[in-house]
């Protein structure tokens, strides 16, 4: 399958999961948003945060390495799956040393329960990155999108919900947890089977070891950045305000992270293999920029204006100090995005270290700014600090892979007011529709004609930009290969 299909193939079966499992998300959260308490979400969200503290060692990029290694050789899977099940349960091992000091540190009740039974998860994430590796290197999207769906909907739809109902509480939650990565683990075995031996040689091991561990650096600082504001008000403020910030931050991120991931995912093994093909680096580039860049900035946009109508209807009425929370952290959907999409062109170019240095100074600038707004207490001012945080990132992710690339300024200011356009005008049109249809209407209503209003001004902006994207060497070269895509573009023969 040539590069192209792959990359239709693996963004339309990404879109098919991405729309079947959100949709799932969205009605499994209004459910057990219902039957659970906030500290529930609270207590599962600083359980993760602190099993995340290992987790991005515990299979050592073993994933990422499969997937960058250009040729396998007899030994490579070997030396993957020795490599990610002999940390994982290294890992599993220390997380159960460290679990009452965690307990200690957050002083919650109950939290060394719930680490320890996450903790499983270490074991069995150590044994499915391999065949998740092996997937994604061979660009086979529909099984990992089945794969997805499946174990989501049986994890929480049947046993989280289930649970959840019979008063289950917090449990509920991790067993809906488990549950789903027990059943892709198992799944995705099935459907990419490897050989269970250990024999390889220390060279191959060096090579997972190697790649792997700045790969798990990365990400490990990273976490740190990301998580930093749920450990802060996890520790200050207890476990309600933490399922709070949980929640608004799960609303905020849910309608782009899968899209995203959508992208990320197909583009990371395809620009991995055309890694030393400069034009074709700036192309791919350009693409998810603009794409995963306009839509996440208008989801933002949109996520603003209409928070209160969101909190109200997907969480109720016991969720609403969630608001303010949210109205914020919209602010950095957008950037955080483009953050991510710079992230993994680097990974493909194998340029770690240049990514490692930009997220360790990220996240010296982001403990500095929380050291600032912490005595304030309030979980407000921790999320201004991560806003701040994601703009400054991107600027940095920007000007770096400007410099890397040697990418025109004049394309950077062409995809910039793109995406500001289309984000003004989602944000507008939902506006527009809360002014005319008012209170009276029914909340789910209002709360869909919004969603309607805001697809259509993201439709709306797209047909305006098109005139400027026109001139954007990326676009122009997908439309010489799309006829339909070519026919969506003004004047595009006259410019050709």
């Amino acid at each position: 399958m040539s590069k192209i299909k792959s990359l239709v193939s693996g963004i339309g079966w990404g879109t098919f999961s991405t729309v079947t499992v959100v949709g799932f998300q969205l009605v499994f959260m209004a459910i057990m948003a219902r039957l659970l308490e906030p500290a529930n979400f609270g207590l599962v969200a600083i359980a993760n945060v602190s099993l995340r503290f290992f987790g991005y060692f515990a299979q050592m990029g073993t994933a990422p390495a499969l997937i960058q290694k250009p040729k396998l050789e007899d030994g490579d899977i070997a030396a993957a799956l020795t490599v990610s099940l002999g940390i994982s349960c290294l890992f599993f091992g220390v997380v159960q040393i460290a679990t009452p000091y965690i307990e200690v540190f957050f002083q919650m009740d109950g939290l060394g329960l719930v680490i320890r039974g996450l903790s499983i998860n270490f074991i069995i994430g150590g044994f499915s990155a391999v065949s998740m590796g092996l997937l994604r290197r061979d660009t086979a999207f529909r099984a990992i999108s089945i794969i997805e769906i499946v174990s989501y909907v049986f994890g929480y739809g049947l046993v989280g919900i289930g649970a959840a109902y019979h008063g289950l509480g917090v449990w509920a939650l991790v067993a809906a947890f488990m549950t789903q990565s027990t059943l892709t683990a198992i799944f995705s075995y099935a459907v990419k089977r490897h050989s269970l031996s250990l024999r390889h040689t220390a060279a191959q091991r060096r090579h997972f070891f190697s790649y792997g561990g700045r790969y798990s650096l990365i990400g490990f600082t990273e976490f740190l950045s990301s998580n930093l504001d749920a450990l802060l008000i996890g520790k200050l403020l207890g476990a309600a305000p933490a399922g709070y910030y949980n929640r608004a931050l799960l609303l905020a991120n849910l309608p782009v992270q899968q899209p995203a991931n959508i992208l990320t995912k197909v583009l990371f093994p395809i620009m991995s293999s055309v890694s030393d093909q400069h034009d074709k680096q700036i192309i791919s580039l350009q693409l998810s920029t603009l794409l995963v860049g306009s839509y996440a900035f208008a989801v933002g946009s949109g996520i603003f204006v209409s928070a209160p109508d969101i909190v109200k209807v997907l969480l109720g009425s016991k969720w609403l100090d969630s608001i303010p929370i949210l109205e914020m952290l919209s602010w950095s959907v957008g950037p955080l995005y483009i953050s991510h999409v710079a992230g993994v062109t680097l990974d493909s170019m194998n340029k770690l270290r240049i990514k490692l240095r930009i997220q360790v100074t990220m996240l010296v600038f982001l403990v500095a700014l929380m050291l600032w707004l912490a005595p304030t207490g309030r979980a407000l001012d921790i999320a201004t600090a991560v806003v701040v945080t994601e703009w400054v990132r991107v600027g940095v992710m920007a000007i770096k892979l400007t410099r890397v690339l040697r990418i025109p300024v004049r394309d950077v200011a062409l995809i910039s007011v793109c995406i500001v356009i289309i984000a003004l005008a989602s944000g507008a049109m939902i506006q527009l529709i809360i002014h005319l249809i008012g209170s009276s209407f029914n909340i789910q209503i209002r709360l869909v004609a919004e969603i309607f209003a805001g697809g259509a001004g993201l439709l709306f902006g797209a047909f305006i930009v098109r005139y400027i994207a026109v001139h954007l060497s990326a676009i122009r070269f997908l439309a010489g290969r799309s006829g339909v895509f070519s026919k969506f573009l003004p004047k595009y023969s006259q410019l050709t």
